[in-house]
């Protein structure tokens, strides 16, 4: 069996394991060091994303930075195409279940796309201290950093999500920061 399948399941086993409660509390911890820094003050635009399977939470982050002023983006699959766009959310946006089950913004022709330079927040299943990612095989925000190079990338995990080393590949992505409970490097 290939070892990224076998890291994957055993990295879902481990989040699922979580409760609501410990997700909470280290999700608020991330955001607290994510908050603190420069990189999110001098920020305009920020992309976060709706978690699931019980991933690092954006939503305190959402909230913060809809109250301080800044563009905020969702992602919105399209799994045909296997291509991702970045939506602009406010707190009146509506929500709609979309591929693989994850909230999305209700969007149309006049709802803006992301444009400018902007911080983008991944999620991922494992990631090592040379800061590659384990994400779930779909490849959605690999895709989109190729074309879209001008961002600046910070992948959420748990401090149980950091391993010695993970396989990866050429054409993977690397985010610029890694941000647990205890640590952004």
């Amino acid at each position: 069996m290939d070892n990224k399948i076998i890291l994957r399941k055993k990295m879902r086993e481990i989040r699922d394991a979580l409760t609501n409660e410990e997700m909470d509390v280290r999700s608020r911890q991330i955001t607290e060091q994510l908050l603190q820094s420069s990189i999110y003050k001098e920020c305009t635009h920020i992309c976060v994303y709706e978690a699931f399977r019980n991933e690092v939470s954006c939503a305190y982050i959402k909230k913060q930075a809809l109250q301080d002023g800044k563009n905020v983006y969702l992602p919105v699959t399209d799994e045909m195409r296997k291509t991702m766009e970045f939506y602009r959310i406010t707190q009146d946006t509506i929500y709609r279940d979309g591929n693989y089950g994850i909230r999305e913004p209700e969007f149309d022709e006049h709802t803006d796309t992301l444009q400018e330079k902007a911080l983008i927040l991944m999620p991922g299943l494992a990631f090592d201290r040379n800061k590659h990612r384990l994400g779930y095989g779909g490849g959605y925000y690999d895709k989109y950093l190729a074309l879209h190079d001008e961002h600046i990338t910070m992948a959420f995990c748990y401090d149980f999500q950091i391993v010695n080393e993970l396989p990866y590949e050429e054409h993977d992505i690397l985010p610029d920061y890694i941000v647990t409970e205890s640590e952004m490097f």
